[in-house]
């Protein structure tokens, strides 16, 4: 019984010792297990690690790629060069640059303010002093005192004094006036150069005048026609040809001396077929002298071509209701010399179109 017992502990205890040697493989594989865990631990911290510092280097990367997208280090030194010459224009910038300070800005505008102030006053009283010497208005009945006005006109602008020009604020109630109909008391055939201005050189409001420009004051068909409208229908008294000095269009006639113009400027010559011939040459004038003879010949000339190209012209000229006038405007002085209309003598040639 004893030996019995003796043999079942041995037993007990050679099992129980074989129970850790049984376990000891499953132990060091746990252990192998706990190892491993770590060490995934480790990767996953190095991982984690990486995106750490990797959102850290793109940061600071951001700026450098904001001036440059996509570019790489090469660019941070390229960066500094390209914003020198960003920055050059800002020196040249004069408006920021030339910044005017409060007070000089407040002084400025008072100046501003003032000047306004004086024009506006300015304007008023020189529109009063127009008011004050403008007569009351002419019924113009015939064409000495059509020819009077002009005079009278022409005068206030050489002086300095123009007075129907001056009416600006009566301009809303003159359109509408005219809207209604127009009853101009003379016809101005004139240039086109631009530094002629009847309404001005007369001192004449507008509705008062019927302008026909053509390049050396030379109408054409149609200038004609238009003549004949306004002395007809209208009631214009006056017709006056209004030649200038320093005419560029009698210039180039007169240095082409017979040969043609180019272009459509041949016209001007057809117009003026006969000038060079009919102007007497002084050989002791100088050649500004003589084109001033040639200017006003050529006033004279076509004066007379609208009397004689037109019939209803010249009935109107000979009942007493109408008057042709030659004229020259001096660009200096801003004076209109007027001129008579001499008799053409037979064989004479006139000027044509």
């Amino acid at each position: 019984m004893l030996e019995f017992l003796f043999v079942a502990a041995l037993m007990a205890s050679s099992a129980h010792l074989e129970d850790p040697h049984k376990q000891a493989p499953a132990q060091h594989e746990a252990a192998k297990a706990e190892q491993a865990k770590p060490a995934k631990v480790e990767k996953k911290h190095g991982s984690v690690a990486v995106p750490e510092e990797a959102p850290a280097e793109k940061t600071k990367a951001v700026p450098k790629t904001t001036k440059k997208p996509g570019s790489a280090a090469a660019p941070e030194e390229e960066a500094p060069e390209k914003a020198k010459p960003a920055a050059a224009p800002r020196p040249a910038s004069k408006p920021k640059a030339a910044a005017v300070k409060p007070e000089e800005a407040k002084r400025l505008a008072e100046a501003e303010a003032r000047a306004s102030r004086l024009m506006a006053e300015n304007a008023r009283l020189q529109e009063a002093l127009a008011k004050k010497d403008l007569t009351a208005p002419i019924e113009i009945k015939n064409p000495l005192a059509a020819l009077t006005e002009l005079k009278a006109g022409n005068l206030r602008f050489v002086e300095g004094r123009r007075v129907r020009t001056l009416l600006t604020s009566q301009d809303s109630a003159l359109r509408e006036t005219l809207a209604k109909g127009q009853a101009p008391f003379a016809v101005i055939i004139t240039c086109s150069d631009s530094r002629l201005m009847d309404n001005f050189i007369f001192d004449q409001e507008l509705g008062r005048l019927f302008t026909i420009r053509e390049a050396g004051n030379c109408p054409d068909t149609q200038g004609v026609a238009s003549v004949e409208y306004a002395v007809e229908h209208l009631g214009s008294k006056l017709v006056v040809v209004l030649g200038h000095t320093a005419c560029g269009a009698v210039t180039a006639v007169a240095q082409a001396n017979g040969k043609p113009l180019p272009g459509n400027l041949w016209s001007l010559q057809a117009a003026m077929a006969g000038l060079l011939e009919t102007t007497h040459e002084d050989p002791n004038e100088s050649a500004a002298e003589h084109l001033r003879h040639l200017e006003k010949n050529n006033a004279v000339r076509q004066a007379q071509a609208v009397l004689d190209r037109s019939e209803i012209v010249r009935h109107l000229v000979g009942t007493g209701k109408v008057q042709v006038l030659p004229a020259v405007y001096d660009l200096a002085s801003g004076q209109v010399s007027f001129l008579e209309l001499p008799k053409a003598s037979k064989g004479e040639e006139k000027a044509h179109h």
